[in-house]
């Protein structure tokens, strides 16, 4: 018989063969446009503009019915214990109507004349539906420039980590070299103590890189709407930018939708304007109407008639507390105010366009000057290396250098990124296509 400990031993030598064929999750494999695809998909807010500018759709639909004719239907029933009664002779009387009543009216109206009222109601809401339009298409702008800001930092910080990784690797062979001549005879303790301290270094700032990554993955993995464990693997062709770029040296043009937001909602104050000020006039509408009834106009029998109608209808209501008035100047402000607010925007997005500008130039500069820096300390780190190796240079001096190395393969690699980061910002404040794209 099998005792429960041999079975619990059994498990445990099976469980690491169960699990080596258990399937592991697959690598999301994503480019900067797909990534951006993915996280507008995603979006709670890009998801809820839309239903927002939906909501919109429907309002302005429902304000262009308003011209067509409107068909009423009104029905009833009752029952009366006491009907009128005439007498003409002694012991003689008729009843007016009868004790049960039944009455249905179908009236057909139509609108004539408003005042303005329909047609500045389907103009508020047209207006309402384009400003949804272009809430909507600032949303995806800013879905766009959020997935991509957090797309380059991930690839910022496998920039990092890749630098961290490279150093230690040079710091380790230095130390088998080290450890090599101390075999020889060639040196001290000291200096593979020195060797020791600066691997141990090294590889702490490799775990903080890694560590850092880690983060700016879990971060770009939350923005696309994945689990933070997901395994992301970015393929985005990371290259140094050539030359200036034209484009950011001419005048700055500015296509934010949210400056198209607030002219619609500008338009619209102006139009809600014009409906308050249609409250000075009348309103006529022709009607038709068809009754079948018991009783219907006969009242002195219970039978049961029908009759048509048609007309017009005349409503003028004026408020005498200048209410009417009160509200066209309320609006008037509210629409003042909302051009205030738009040209605060536009002066907002100019100046953060004209500075990314200023910030792609020095990004780019400092591209060119880094990797004359990372070249500069390469060949160093090359002839320090072997005049290490010679017995000329000690090996405190070239950990030195190594870390100078190292700093420049950093700054280098991170100025690309921060180049592309830069202009992230200028396609984001003038509102281009672009943004949607690669690099």
């Amino acid at each position: 018989m099998v005792s429960w400990r041999d079975k619990v031993i059994f498990l445990l030598i099976l469980l690491p063969a169960l699990l080596s064929f258990m399937p592991a999750r697959a690598a999301e494999t994503l480019s900067l446009s797909e990534a951006i695809e993915m996280a507008e998909k995603k979006s709670f807010g890009v998801e809820s503009s839309a239903y927002d500018s939906a909501a919109a759709m429907y309002n302005y639909r429902a304000a262009r019915s308003m011209r067509y004719p409107s068909l009423a239907l009104a029905a009833r029933s009752s029952y009366v214990d006491n009907v009128p009664e005439i007498g003409f002779a002694p012991g003689s009387t008729m009843e007016l109507g009868t004790e049960d009543i039944y009455q249905a009216d179908f009236t057909l109206s139509l609108p004539l004349y408003t005042g303005g009222r329909i047609s500045s109601q389907i103009k508020i809401n047209s207006e309402n539906l384009r400003a949804g339009t272009f809430a909507l298409e600032a949303e995806r702008l800013k879905s766009a420039y959020d997935s991509r800001r957090a797309y380059l930092h991930v690839l910022l910080a496998e920039a990092g980590v890749l630098a961290a990784e490279a150093s230690l690797e040079r710091v380790d062979i230095i130390r088998r070299d080290v450890h090599s001549l101390y075999d020889s005879g060639l040196a001290d303790s000291i200096d593979i103590l020195e060797t020791e301290l600066a691997h141990e270094k090294t590889q702490l700032a490799v775990d903080e890189k890694r560590t850092s990554a880690a983060n700016s993955m879990i971060n770009l993995a939350l923005i696309l709407a994945l689990p933070p464990d997901t395994e992301l693997k970015l393929t985005e062709k990371i290259t140094p930018p050539r030359g200036e770029i034209s484009k950011t040296d001419e005048s700055v043009q500015i296509d934010r939708a949210e400056l198209k937001m607030l002219d619609s909602r500008i338009r619209a104050a102006d139009y809600l304007s014009r409906l308050n000020s249609a409250e000075y006039f009348p309103t006529v509408s022709g009607f038709a109407g068809y009754s079948y009834g018991k009783p219907n106009r006969d009242f002195f029998n219970a039978d049961w008639e029908d009759y048509w109608v048609a007309g017009l209808t005349l409503n003028w209501s004026l408020n005498l507390g200048g209410k009417t008035s009160h509200n066209i100047n309320s609006v008037k402000q509210t629409a003042k105010s909302t051009r205030m607010l738009r040209n605060d925007t536009e002066r907002a997005l100019v100046i953060r366009a004209e500075t990314s500008v200023e910030n792609i130039k020095l990004a780019y500069r400092t591209v060119v000057t880094s990797k004359r820096e990372f070249d500069i300390a390469g060949q160093k780190y090359r002839l320090a290396d072997n005049k290490q190796k010679s017995g000329l240079l000690t090996v405190n001096r070239l950990l030195e250098i190594e870390a100078e190395l190292t700093a420049a393969e950093q700054q280098y690699r991170a100025s690309i990124i921060n180049y592309y980061l830069a202009r992230t910002e200028y396609l984001y404040a003038v509102g281009s296509e672009q943004i949607y794209g690669g690099l």
